[in-house]
């Protein structure tokens, strides 16, 4: 209950901002401002990285004084910084003038061509933090760079001139660049989570201290290994955005095949339609501890293969391990748990024989959202909830093992750690960037008090949705943004949208700006399409679109959104979003059931995976796939439709799109399926096996085949892809080859 208040309170308050809050002229445009704590700037009225550099930089308070970094604050205001690793010194050039600071020390000195050398001195010292010189504020803004500070409530501006810094004006930065703060110490955490958490017991929480950071060793030329040679022509996971792969139960780099199977991970080497067994990977469940992983999802990148899954225990039903007490020589190193659950990481090299060899492991605790990669670095967004109930009166900090660094579990440093004012999470959002490339460098990790439900990733950020059905208001979505850059993770800010979204498809980043589709169910359910700007400030929408029906799915092409509700036919609505400051539905068609999944054949073609569904009794049918002409936005039309069995057929491509194999040079598609047929009356057949089809680039769809499983049935694993001209369809350990001119069985 008090955690709905907390947030409600909090949403109130954001609405009553005025509109000038998010203005053009909120600050001059000479003028920056920050917040103590946060990783963010306003500067010419647009929100970026204090340090784009170095993402995880804050200003903190150090003896009471405010420190800044030196090179993000001097250089934003044309100075030129350098820094002497030998004599650790940070040098700032200015109109003439060196400023030395010598790090640890209360002075810097002045030089300048045909003067004397001067030392100032001043009440604390300059640091390095983060790998950045730190020196207070005021020193550095008025003394040095001339210019004037401005400082309420934890938000400082520095301009040439003073800025008013009135309740509105500070409201109003808050609610941009302290949107999330550093944790500053365990009596600030521990505070969090009690005002969060009130069913804890009242006496002082335990808490342990951060486990000491770790310098990355420098890069290691990557060690070349012999390759196999691979396939020019073979099939890759359907994903939403290219070159942000995304992980699937099976993939192939044209030679090698790979099967995540749960209790273990089999590669195969294709072998031109007859597959041989090359390797297999298995984790033993851990005698000590009880616990076991779960292999379930893959990546592949030049050789190297990365095994996602998860770290599990039966309970403790093997022995009690007992805690260690904090003034133990290892109180720094946490235990694992028994009852902790853990994402789990593996990377692989893969040699020329289709041989594994363990490069590096990697586990954070909390269950795994999402994921992506893009490059050689993978990301993983992990949530944890906060067990209050059993924590003994210590603060659940996250724990992680990174093998580049030990094969110890370690809690996460404090440092690494943020929340949002005013905003209560009984939940941590972990964001976690990994090198699958490199074998030395260590993971970059950060936490947030929060959670999301959502992933969506572009190639230059990623995106976390949250739903948030405790508002009065209706049903709201939170929105929160990363900036990425290999192993760069830093937060860009957050914002929100009425309504609630279906999938990662509801969100697409075009031109800096996120497009968003949600459904609000708030008394009747209504629809709306909200495009943001790169601070995710709100800038144009579409709303009451649709009322008493809901999203089923949503495709953004370039500047064109296409969204299909459902309530008895299938609305196939096309926008406009050549004007991000006011988009339009410029086109709209109905026909008979509705589409699950779109996918873009082309710029003018749209293809459309569903079922069909009665008009009249709205009784949902067979698998249906359907073509839309969009060459005309303002005219979409049918071209043709499929219907695939009768009342009860399913197609796991309904649900993720990953289940569908692609073949572009041939205009073939294929997927698993199970098919239903009415006979009469109760009587019905069933056939399992795969659907193969050919879309032209013209929309026209003709049935080719459908494969048999023979009564091979596959329980985790049912997918299937081509390599050169042999289709593989693989059903847990059993893999089918067909020829792929004939669909004749390869035997």
């Amino acid at each position: 209950m008090k955690k709905s208040l907390l947030a409600l309170l909090f949403l109130v308050l954001l609405l009553q901002v005025p509109n000038t809050s998010f203005a053009a002229d909120l600050i001059p445009q000479d003028t920056i401002a920050l917040h103590i704590g946060s990783p963010l700037i306003l500067s010419d009225n647009i929100m970026k990285a204090l340090d784009s550099d170095n993402p995880d930089v804050v200003p903190i308070i150090h003896k009471e004084r405010t420190l800044v970094p030196v090179r993000a604050i001097s250089e934003h205001f044309g100075a030129v910084v350098s820094y002497d690793p030998i004599l650790r010194e940070a040098l700032i050039e200015l109109n003439g003038e060196m400023y030395y600071f010598p790090i640890d020390k209360n002075h810097y000195r002045i030089e300048k061509t045909g003067v004397a050398a001067k030392t100032v001195y001043y009440d604390t010292e300059a640091l390095i933090i983060e790998n950045r010189t730190m020196v207070p504020l005021r020193l550095i803004s008025e003394d040095i760079l001339g210019k004037t500070v401005g400082y309420d409530d934890k938000v400082i501006t520095i301009g040439n001139g003073p800025v008013v810094l009135n309740q509105e004006t500070v409201a109003a930065l808050k609610t941009k660049i302290g949107q999330v703060l550093k944790i500053t110490s365990m009596e600030e955490l521990e505070k969090i989570i009690a005002d969060i958490t009130p069913e804890y017991p009242d006496d002082k929480f335990i808490g342990l201290e951060p486990s000491p950071s770790l310098e990355a060793p420098s890069e290691a030329p990557a060690i070349p290994t012999e390759k196999a040679d691979r396939s020019n022509d073979f099939s890759s996971t359907n994903e939403q955005v290219e070159g942000v792969n995304e992980s699937d139960i099976v993939k192939t780099d044209g030679r090698f095949i790979y099967v995540a199977l749960g209790k273990i991970v089999k590669i195969y080497d294709s072998n031109n339609g007859n597959p041989i067994l090359t390797d297999e990977i298995t984790l033993d469940v851990d005698k000590t501890t009880g616990q076991y992983v779960v292999l379930s999802e893959l990546y592949i990148a030049e050789g190297r293969l990365v095994i996602l899954g998860s770290r599990n225990g039966f309970d403790n039903w093997i022995r009690p391990i007992p805690k260690p007490t904090l003034d133990a020589p290892d109180a720094l190193i946490m235990p694992r748990y028994p009852n902790k659950s853990f994402t789990y990481l593996a990377v692989y090299d893969i040699d020329n024989n289709g041989k594994k060899s363990l490069i590096k492991e990697f586990e954070i605790e909390g269950s795994l959202l999402s994921s992506r990669k893009k490059d050689d670095t993978l990301y993983l967004v992990v949530n944890k909830y906060l067990n209050y109930y059993i924590m003994d009166g210590n603060v659940e900090i996250p724990t992680y093992k990174d093998s580049t660094l030990s094969n110890e579990y370690r809690t996460l440093p404090l440092d690494r750690i943020m929340y949002h004012p005013g905003r209560p999470a009984q939940n941590y959002l972990i964001v976690a960037a990994i090198d699958i490339r490199n074998e030395t460098i260590p993971s970059s990790i950060n936490a947030f008090l929060g959670s999301g439900n959502l992933v969506y990733m572009s190639n230059e950020a990623l995106y976390v949705a949250a739903n948030d059905y405790s508002s009065f208001f209706g049903s709201i979505t939170n929105i929160a943004k990363f900036n990425v850059d290999g192993l760069k993770v830093g937060f860009a800010g957050g914002g929100m949208v009425d309504g609630s979204i279906l999938n990662q498809f509801s969100m697409d980043e075009f031109d800096g700006n996120l497009r968003v589709a949600t459904t609000n169910w708030q008394m009747e359910s209504s629809n709306a399409l909200y495009i943001l700007d790169t601070n995710l400030n709100p800038i144009g929408k579409v709303a009451h679109l649709a009322p008493g029906e809901r999203i089923f799915s949503v495709r953004f092409m370039g500047d064109k959104g296409y969204i299909v509700t459902f309530r008895q036919v299938d609305p196939l609505f096309v926008f406009d979003l050549s004007d991000p400051n006011a988009p339009k539905v410029i086109g709209e068609l109905k026909v008979p059931g509705f589409s699950n999944y779109l996918h873009p054949i082309n710029e003018n073609v749209l293809l459309g995976i569903g079922q069909n569904v009665d008009e009249i009794t709205g009784i949902q049918s067979g698998i249906k796939l359907s073509t839309f002409d969009v060459s005309d936005g303002g005219k979409p039309r049918e071209i043709a439709n499929l219907v695939l069995g009768d009342s009860g057929s399913y197609a796991e491509v309904l649900n993720n799109h990953k289940a569908l194999m692609l073949n572009p040079t041939r205009d073939m598609i294929a997927f698993d399926a199970t098919l239903r047929k009415e006979i009469s009356g109760y009587q019905s057949t069933y056939f399992y096996g795969s659907m193969i089809l050919e879309v032209s680039k013209t929309g026209e769809i003709e049935f080719l085949k459908q494969i048999s499983t023979d009564g091979i049935h596959g329980s985790f694993v049912r997918r299937i892809l081509y390599i050169d001209n042999v289709f593989y369809y693989i059903l847990d350990e059993n893999i089918k080859t067909y020829d792929m001119d004939t669909f004749e069985e390869i035997t």
